[in-house]
């Protein structure tokens, strides 16, 4: 019994610290496509330090529940692929100790991975985006995002050229030109005497309100021109887009706590409302944690080789093994969203799979037994390689 409880501590401690290196650099990556645009806001749109580590740490859930899964993979392939090239796996097994029971400590690591996925999808992930729609209004309020200054040409908003020739605050802006190419079929510009920007607290909707301006529409083909004028007008922005592209996308669902989501789902279906995006959301908060029990347990057995293998062999294998993943996932997500697949079934087939995949290869690598098929690829593209 000693032994093996020495042995569970021994695997464990191998998933430890690759588990905490593929994170924190997957993380990283992840936030490699916001690090420029918000830093963009530090340097020339005024956020201050503090208001910028907030961003990160709200966005930082929505990378989570990806990393955390494909890090479970990786730990497991790594710790595995080491054992393996170091003949510990030989020695183990001479010692009568089979595949499924080493796996034992790779499922309580997957299990309390899993744990970690759950509480980041389900409690924590809702508040951060509800958070975070909050965090981006108040820049607004404070004028660190819409990033307006008096006398320059400002194009945070995609499509929108904003000029403003006098300005004391967000509510008191004088001489507004804006040029609005978002129709790509009628741009028009806008010039106003007087203006402010509204910001709704409670719909979360920001408006310029404008006075005394009038509207010029040139359709692309130039073949017409209007002219019309207005007393008072006003123009939506979309602040989350500016920074967060597709966020306007299904946000009440991503921001609902996990019951509030059940029962609005349950409340559509009983209305006869439309369900893909509340049933979409519901089922990747389940989904992606269930993730984590599945690959990780699939690591040990594409870990373990005959021959001598380093570390970044076990690093390509995960990164193939989730990019498949993710292949089957993006496919049913598009099948859903045509009409020809449930969302449940969208959702949960890359898990199905996997787990279909993952068993098949636990029992072989178990049973030790030998495809032939298998070893002429593997010669094959031996005998290419070294040709």
């Amino acid at each position: 019994m000693k032994r093996v409880g020495i042995l569970d501590r021994y695997i464990f401690v191998e998933l430890v610290t690759p588990f905490l290196l593929s994170m924190a650099v997957l993380t990283l990556v992840l936030f490699i496509q916001k690090i420029f645009r918000i830093a963009e806001l530090v340097v020339s749109k005024g956020a201050t330090l503090m208001a910028t580590i907030k961003l990160f740490l709200y966005i930082l859930p929505n990378f989570l529940v990806i990393t955390i899964p494909m890090s479970v993979l990786v730990a497991s392939l790594i710790a595995f692929t080491r054992l393996s090239s170091d003949s510990e796996i030989t020695a183990l097994k001479s010692s009568r100790i089979s595949l499924y029971r080493m796996l034992r400590p790779v499922a309580f690591f997957a299990f309390l991975a899993f744990l970690a996925a759950a509480l980041t999808s389900l409690v924590v992930l809702p508040g951060a985006n509800h958070a975070l729609k909050e965090h981006l209004f108040n820049m607004v309020k404070s004028r660190a995002m819409v990033g307006v200054d008096p006398g320059v040409f400002t194009s945070t908003f995609d499509g929108m050229v904003i000029y403003v020739d006098k300005m004391k605050s967000l509510d008191t802006m004088q001489g507004i030109f804006i040029s609005d190419e978002r129709s790509s079929q009628e741009p028009f510009v806008i010039t106003a005497k007087r203006g402010k920007l509204i910001v709704d607290q409670q719909s979360f909707n920001v408006t310029l309100a404008m006075e005394e301006g009038s509207i010029h529409t040139i359709p692309r083909d130039e073949q017409s021109y209007s002219l019309s004028s207005f007393a008072a007008g006003r123009l939506y922005l979309d602040i989350n887009h500016a920074l967060l592209p597709n966020a306007s996308q299904g946000r009440e669902f991503k921001e609902m706590s996990t019951p509030e989501l059940l029962r609005t789902l349950r409340h559509l279906r009983s209305t006869g409302a439309p369900t893909l995006h509340a049933e979409s959301e519901v089922h990747t908060r389940f989904a992606m944690p269930f993730a984590c029990l599945i690959i990780g347990l699939i690591g040990a057995p594409l870990g373990i080789r005959r021959s001598r293998t380093g570390k970044s062999a076990g690093i390509a294998v995960a990164l193939m093994v989730f990019f498949v993943y993710y292949i089957i996932l993006a496919t049913g997500k598009n099948l859903a969203e045509a009409g020809k697949l449930p969302a449940m079934a969208a959702y949960w087939m890359p898990n199905v799979l996997m787990t279909a995949a993952g068993g098949a290869l636990i029992f072989i690598k178990g049973r030790e037994i030998s495809l032939g098929f298998t070893d002429r690829i593997r010669a094959a593209i031996r005998k290419a390689w070294q040709a």
